[in-house]
């Protein structure tokens, strides 16, 4: 099957267009530099490359594995369920379309 269109316009936008409709916030292009937490271990904020912090009530990290291994807070390495990625690779994809006449 085919995209009548480009894949971040229709397949990423609407994503960002239900996570804004529904009082949400997508940062693009944001480097984060370090995950912050609170005393209790919850997420208190990200702070960005750039010096920014973001704080929020959900967070998503939408990178591939190999650097959430690396922004993962050292408190969480020990919690069995963070312990898993240990077992995750990062794996490169590249797609080829070839159009033959």
């Amino acid at each position: 099957a085919f995209l009548d269109g480009n894949p971040p316009e229709r397949l990423c936008m609407p994503i960002v267009d239900h996570i804004q409709s529904l009082g949400g916030q997508v940062q693009l292009n944001s480097r984060i530099q370090k995950i912050e937490l609170n005393k209790d271990g919850t997420v208190k904020s990200f702070v960005l490359n750039n010096g920014n912090v973001i704080k929020g009530d959900a967070y998503v990290i939408a990178t591939p594995v190999d650097i959430l291994k690396l922004l993962l807070p050292g408190d969480w390495k020990e919690i069995p369920y963070f312990r898993r990625l240990d077992k995750l690779v990062g794996v490169p994809v590249i797609n080829v379309h070839i159009w033959f006449e």
